[in-house]
């Protein structure tokens, strides 16, 4: 069976830093401190006192992105690694049944209650076989077939017997 991951964390993790790095490029730029530097000069007798030319605070040049960022991004690709790799023991230590039946329990719920799709846990061994058979040959079977018809085709027949083996048991 091939290995599946939820790409979900990685595309918030992947907001985030993406995020991150933009508010701290935006912030790089120039500041209003070299703005407000200049002390507004008080009106005086120019005849008595001699007044100097302003100067201009230099500005400061946009700077690549600081270490930092870069740091942080390489903590996050090791979060994901490790992630990943704990997602993977856990999906390997579970038994076939109940690691097939993980890619199901967003639309079947956890206990086979049904949500998005129906009710699984009192229907028979036989009929959920049957159904995953007849949407993995892409048979018509209702108005979530476009759905489901992906998600049985990598199936076996013995993962499907162990998917409908998991369902009824729980």
């Amino acid at each position: 069976m091939k290995k599946r991951f939820n790409f979900k964390s990685t595309a918030v993790l992947s907001t985030a830093l993406l995020s991150t790095t933009l508010f701290l490029v935006g912030c790089s730029g120039d500041s209003d401190e070299a703005k407000t530097a200049q002390a507004p000069v008080a009106e005086q007798n120019t005849m008595a006192v001699k007044q100097s030319e302003p100067v201009a605070a230099p500005k400061e040049a946009l700077q690549p992105a600081p270490a930092p960022v870069e740091e942080a991004v390489a903590e996050v690709e090791e979060k994901i690694e490790e992630i990943k790799e704990e997602a993977a023991a856990v999906v390997a230590a579970a038994p076939s049944g109940e690691k097939a039946y993980a890619t199901c329990i967003g639309c079947h719920g956890a206990q086979a209650e049904g949500g998005v799709g129906p009710r699984l846990s009192n229907q028979s061994p036989e009929d959920i076989v049957a159904k995953l058979e007849k949407y993995k040959a892409g048979e018509q079977m209702g108005p979530m077939t476009a759905m489901m018809a992906p998600m049985a085709t990598p199936l076996s027949t013995e993962d499907m017997q162990a998917i409908a083996d998991y369902v009824t048991n729980l």
